[in-house]
């Protein structure tokens, strides 16, 4: 493969029967896990989330390049120290296994003002007091992530 990524087509669908679930992950809760147990509770399949709070301790990835162009996921960043979680989004999907997958970035900002953020890992990022957080879900759109060997990444594609 040449110095250019394969472009995938745009894609897009209208969300029918949408509901939204409000709620908030209690300290020790992962942040990932709690908010994916949530989403089990209410059949939640496929949907986007948003969410602030305060985290414990922070692990994330950032990804990396070669040659100008994506290579995959660095190795994993720690903040061993409390966090107030300014902003995260992400996207509820399948995995490859049908298995319930959170696609999951934000960031974070120590009580020092340092800045940082990337892609969550799930596990590493136990609430300190609490997260609140909402899902937006439609009962017509299937989200599946999937590795793209074009691209070399896994995406979420979406389907009705």
């Amino acid at each position: 493969m040449d110095n250019k990524l394969m472009m995938r087509q745009s894609h897009s669908y209208k969300a029918e029967e949408s509901f939204t679930v409000f709620g908030s992950l209690t300290a020790g809760s992962d942040l990932m896990n709690g908010i994916l147990e949530e989403c089990e509770k209410h059949n939640i399949r496929s949907g986007i989330v948003s969410c602030i709070g305060s985290l414990k301790e922070v692990g994330y990835v950032l990804f990396k390049t070669m040659n100008g162009l994506p290579s995959g996921y660095g190795n994993e960043i720690k903040i061993d120290k409390p966090v107030e979680l300014v902003h995260c989004t992400g996207f509820i999907c399948e995995d490859e296994k049908k298995e319930l997958d959170l696609h999951l970035h934000g960031l974070v900002v120590t009580e020092h003002g340092e800045l940082s953020g990337g892609h969550f890992i799930r596990g590493e990022n136990p609430t300190l007091i609490t997260v609140e957080f909402s899902i937006t879900t439609s009962k017509n759109i299937k989200a599946s992530r999937e590795y793209d060997e074009d691209l070399r990444f896994k995406v979420i594609n979406f389907t009705i």
